[in-house]
């Protein structure tokens, strides 16, 4: 196992990384049970792929910021204040996450995913920008924030290619994986201290080094140099296997904290049953999907290509309008041409009237001029 501990950076770690907030924290009431996974979860993303299956996964910010290209999702940031983050909708409760992904190059951009429970317990694997020789693994118990736990395992230029970053998580360990290798194995500790509630998965992309706190902005490699965006982080694919089977929910059935504590439903989960449902028929659902997910560069040449449709459209009816128009007034100037002829003959007609050029005898003699 080749890692390396970096002490400084691995208190400025603790402050930067650890979740804090969770909408119900288990520890100190009583919460919803957690809707699981309950089975494999598998996909690969490629330039046709249309968007994220939304019954699977919550893109919690950036919605409009992840596209689709050759290598997988793009996650992109642009300008200040952007982030991505992306979190299934179910929770594993042990298991594996296999990612193949490429971090995004900048110095203060961190690329992450992690596994993330409701009372904060944590497995993180962080990539920054700058760093082109190293990532971060890290790991939290209830969100302790007095644990130091950040180590650092060399990978080759992980901003430059796809890297398989893999975790594998169970009640007697956790291993941390990269390109097939083993680089750090964690054993279980104490209930208080070792990840071992069930968790949902979470990934995207941040800018640590525009963060108000000098101690993140250190641990992200510095500030960020904007006129250097866009940055992007490539997802390719993501393997998801829970490690409980026909499960459809998990509860915290004390407040322990502890993995014992766990109860499960057994069913077929919503998860598994979006996995094996056929895709829908409607078309307007396809064409809807398919134009979320298309590219930003695809929407602007159909759009273009629609506006020249429109155009020709408005040409072609306003070319039909003026010959109709060219054709109606030959048309009328003839009426006009032939109204004015009659008029001029019922004025001759009435002038002969009038000279009773058209007398007739009652005689019979025919015809008076």
């Amino acid at each position: 196992m080749a890692s390396t501990i970096f002490l400084p950076l691995a208190l400025l770690a603790g402050l930067a990384t650890a979740q804090t907030f969770s909408v119900c924290d288990p520890l100190n009431a009583t919460c919803p049970a957690n809707a699981a996974l309950g089975t494999t979860l598998n996909e690969t993303f490629t330039a046709s792929t249309t968007a994220l299956n939304l019954d699977l996964w919550n893109i919690t910010s950036g919605t409009t910021a992840i596209q689709f290209g050759n290598n997988g999702a793009e996650l992109t940031l642009t300008k200040p204040g952007d982030s991505i983050t992306v979190e299934s909708n179910f929770y594993i409760n042990f298991g594996r996450v296999e990612m193949i992904m490429q971090a995004a190059a900048g110095q203060g951009i961190i690329s992450t995913f992690d596994l993330l429970s409701d009372d904060l317990d944590e497995i993180d694997l962080e990539i920054m920008g700058g760093n082109t020789s190293f990532v971060e693994s890290n790991w939290y118990g209830w969100g302790n924030l007095s644990q130091y736990n950040a180590l650092y395992h060399p990978v080759n230029g992980p901003q430059q290619g796809l890297h398989n970053y893999t975790v594998i998580w169970d009640a007697e360990q956790v291993q941390w994986i990269i390109d097939g290798n083993l680089a750090r194995n964690l054993p279980y500790d104490k209930p208080s201290l070792y990840p071992q509630t069930p968790s949902k998965l979470k990934f995207g992309i941040w800018a640590g080094g525009d963060a108000k706190a000098e101690g993140t902005v250190t641990w992200a490699g510095g500030k960020v140099d904007w006129s250097q965006a866009p940055f992007t982080m490539t997802v390719q694919s993501i393997l998801v296997t829970d490690a409980s089977t026909n499960t459809t929910t998990y509860t915290y059935s004390d407040r322990t904290g502890a993995y014992k504590s766990i109860t499960s439903t057994p069913g077929i989960s919503s998860a598994a049953k979006t996995l094996t449902k056929p895709a829908s028929s409607s078309p307007i659902a396809s064409a809807t999907k398919s134009w979320n997910g298309l590219s930003r560069t695809s929407k602007i040449a159909i759009a273009a290509s629609v506006i020249g449709v429109l155009v020709l459209i408005i040409i072609a009816y306003s070319f039909v309008c003026v010959v109709q128009r060219r054709k109606g007034r030959a048309e009328k100037r003839k009426a006009d041409e032939a109204w004015e002829e009659q008029m001029n003959e019922l004025s001759v007609y009435r002038a002969k009237m009038a000279k009773g050029g058209f007398a007739v005898s009652h005689l019979g003699h025919g015809e008076k001029f």
